[in-house]
């Protein structure tokens, strides 16, 4: 019989959770006296976010309905950097929960060329539910080879938030090219308004500045490349993306580097910036200013005889759930097709993009930005731009955002930022 694990980490913290691995056998046993199924949930989702609450819901609902038979117990960690610490701990010690969290990444490709995922793509067309997902939804979990392992729980779209009130002032309007974008950026600096505000804490606000001009030109080709080793930073694509970043850094708020992600959206909503880009998960956060008339947004502008179009942008479906090829017993699969029947109402109704198709409630009064948005991601193209993060090794990623700081802030020549990347890239790719 397959082992299931229980965790034990909710009640006594990592430590004891490894240590308790000789017991899991103990555990499993005891439950199959109870008669009580237990899956173990690892998630790295902000608790008591719209998610996490969704998917309490659910499994409260589906226990329910087992009579008691069955329960799932969540730990979540919702700083990413310590999830992950605990998760590599966790498999490496044999210790896998039945559910995790993690991105389609090299690190998942690790785990997948294991054996030890789920095949979700296999699973949801076995069970005629692929086509109930959002294609780019399913598409953004896929690996370059097609294959998916793990399934989204969200759906968005980013975009770069203005002020209107600081546009209007200096006649401004949103920009449809990558030149506009700059030269507004460029009057507002001229008129000592702060252009951009931006998270450098966490790094990938800035990544994504990196990854614009190359997904206008080429989409996702250019990244795919460079990791691959078959292209590189310091070629005609790499380097007008990195002369992009440090143009475009001088215009990022001051002391960006140490501006956590609540502190440039406040600069941003108090008017201290003008701009911002962040995706519409933050509807909430906009949604006074936007029915005041003081801010709207833009996609991503676009390039000249570039490959993707205006209604193609970064569209994401975040970080998926994938599943523990060794305990994804038949109870388990029913469980994931219940939240797949239940999802999209419950987390649509909380003025959520969701990434299963679902008629909106008429129960709920979901906000013109909200209706606006959705209209929005109804219209995007077949390309998306894909995070640099999700494709990069770990050691290559950590050497790119540490680095476009210094390029940003003008501490790092477009030469040198090459140079690191392209020698990560030679020592780590595969």
């Amino acid at each position: 019989m397959k082992k299931r694990l229980v965790s034990v980490l909710l009640a006594v913290g990592l430590t004891a959770g490894l240590a308790a691995g000789c017991g899991a056998k103990d555990k499993e046993s005891k439950s199959e006296e109870d008669g009580v199924t237990t899956v173990t949930w690892m998630t790295s989702r902000p608790v008591d976010g719209e998610i996490d609450q969704v998917m309490h819901e659910i499994a409260d609902q589906y226990s329910e309905e087992k009579g008691g038979k069955w329960k799932i117990e969540f730990e979540t960690t919702a700083d990413r950097p310590s999830y992950l610490q605990k998760l590599k701990t966790l498999i490496a010690g044999k210790n896998m929960p039945d559910i995790i969290d993690i991105d389609a990444d090299p690190y998942c490709q690790e785990l997948v060329d294991a054996g030890m995922l789920v095949d979700v793509k296999k699973f949801l067309e076995e069970n005629d539910k692929y086509d109930d997902f959002y294609p780019i939804a399913l598409k953004y979990q896929e690996f370059t080879d097609g294959t998916m392992y793990t399934l989204p729980l969200e759906y968005h779209v980013e975009m770069t938030w203005y002020n209107k009130e600081i546009f209007d002032k200096y006649e401004l309007t949103p920009p449809a090219t990558m030149d506009e974008w700059l030269n507004v950026c460029k009057t507002l600096k001229d008129n000592g308004v702060t252009p951009i505000s931006v998270d450098g804490v966490d790094r990938w606000p800035v990544q994504r500045y990196l990854a614009m001009l190359p997904f206008r030109e080429s989409g996702n080709d250019f990244i795919i490349d460079l990791r691959d080793g078959k292209a590189k930073m310091d070629s005609d694509t790499g380097r007008e993306a990195a002369e992009f970043m440090a143009e475009i850094g001088q215009y990022f708020n001051d002391g960006f580097a140490a501006t956590d992600y609540a502190t440039a959206q406040s600069m941003f909503l108090d008017g201290k910036s003008a701009m911002y880009y962040i995706g519409d998960w933050e509807i909430a956060a906009m949604q006074e200013a936007y029915e005041q008339g003081k801010i709207d947004y833009f996609y991503l502008p676009a390039t000249d005889g570039g490959k993707t179009k205006a209604n193609e942008f970064c569209v994401n479906s975040g970080i998926g759930m994938a599943f523990n090829a060794e305990t994804f017993d038949e109870k388990t699969k029913d469980f994931v097709l219940y939240v797949i029947e239940n999802y999209g109402k419950l987390y649509a109704a909380k003025q959520q993009m969701s990434p299963i198709r679902t008629e909106l409630s008429d129960e709920v009064e979901y906000s013109d930005l909200y209706l606006k948005i959705q209209d929005d991601m109804q219209k995007t193209g077949e390309n998306f731009l894909k995070p640099w993060d999700t494709y990069l090794d770990s050691n290559t990623n950590t050497v790119m955002q540490d680095n476009l700081l210094l390029l940003a802030s003008g501490d790092l020549t477009v030469d040198e930022f090459c140079r690191l990347v392209d020698n990560s890239i030679a020592e780590n790719a595969n």
